[in-house]
């Protein structure tokens, strides 16, 4: 990822996991799935950059159901900017 301090400006993540490619598949969410998104956003936050929206995370495995309601708020966001 990026090396430098200097922010780059606003960012938002939105992870899309699918926890049937994990091996206990009955207890994972898609928190277990998604660890990218969270050490991207981590990442981001790190180097300075402003959160547009809270961290979104889906899993393939439960229908992606969070996915919509994440690109409504992502749109109403950068729409009230």
């Amino acid at each position: 990822l990026l090396q430098s301090d200097e922010c780059f400006g606003s960012y938002a993540v939105l992870g899309l996991g699918d926890s049937n490619l994990l091996l206990d598949r009955q207890t994972t969410t898609a928190k277990d799935c998604n660890q990218v998104a969270e050490k991207l956003d981590s990442r981001l936050e790190a180097l300075g950059g402003t959160r547009q929206l809270e961290l979104g995370m889906a899993d393939e495995r439960t229908g992606l159901g969070e996915v919509e309601p994440w690109i409504e708020g992502f749109w109403l966001s950068v729409l009230s900017d």
